[in-house]
């Protein structure tokens, strides 16, 4: 049973992570995911002029520019800050390649004012997102997400805050697989992968969270998945920006 188990978990391995397999020591975990030490820092990125033509755009009517966004000599966007909610703090931030294709997108999703959310992008598609799901300022989710259909295909989980990873999500359609490193050897535990969407969790049997973890719903089927960034601002109207600023102006209350 138990060598059933290790061929199981070393498939799993191989097909979400790539790599081979080993039937000597160890087996089902040498190409398996590994934690080594992972970078939990969130860098924010300013959106500063540089020199740039700066449009403010008040997109609610009242007088106050939500909206500023600094664009390059053809006047393709560089950066945009974006006061979501209209409370004079800036929610939303956003990174724009050479050919204006999103690259960035930095979100405050509980309106602290610290940067909570990361999205990475390749050619305007969504490869990466990082969280801070424990309000600690620091990364302790990654999702990773198919280029092609933008589908998130796997995560991967800090819930101790100890700075290395310790839970492994794996999606395959409606099926999500979860393996968890309960010893902190780093690797994933075969007897405590869980599979969702195959067959009805039993609590009883559902492998706990790591110890320490923020939350025993790190594993829960039921719990709510991390938050995601706040939902984009609609499309800016045609007609010409509320105001425009010279090189170095912001509006009020918009944050670099």
């Amino acid at each position: 049973m138990k060598l059933k188990t290790s061929l199981a978990w070393c498939a799993l391995a191989t097909a979400a992570w790539g790599g081979g397999c080993s039937d000597g020591p160890g087996a089902g975990g040498a190409n398996a995911p590994q934690s080594g030490p992972v970078v939990e820092t969130i860098e924010h990125e300013a959106c500063s002029d540089g020199g740039h033509k700066v449009e403010l755009l008040d997109s609610k009517g009242d007088g106050k520019a939500d909206i500023k966004t600094v664009v390059d000599g053809s006047g393709r966007p560089i950066c945009r800050v974006t006061d979501i909610n209209h409370d004079g703090k800036a929610d939303l931030y956003e990174y724009f390649d050479g050919s204006g294709a999103i690259r960035r997108r930095e979100a405050d999703y509980d309106e602290n004012g610290i940067i909570d959310s990361v999205e990475i992008y390749e050619g305007g598609k969504l490869v990466k997102r990082e969280y801070d799901t424990t309000g600690q300022h620091r990364v302790d989710t990654w999702d990773y997400f198919d280029k092609g259909t933008g589908k998130r295909t796997r995560r991967e989980r800090d819930t101790t805050n100890d700075g290395r990873v310790d839970q492994w999500w794996t999606w395959d359609g409606d099926k999500i697989t979860i393996a968890v490193d309960r010893d902190g050897d780093g690797k994933p535990d075969p007897a405590s992968t869980l599979v969702l969407g195959e067959k009805p969790v039993d609590a009883k049997t559902a492998p706990p969270a790591a110890s320490g973890s923020a939350s025993a719903a790190a594993v829960d089927p039921n719990a709510p998945p991390p938050p995601v960034a706040p939902p984009l601002p609609p499309s800016a109207p045609s007609a010409a920006p509320a105001s425009s600023a010279k090189p170095g102006a912001s509006p009020k209350g918009a944050k670099p």
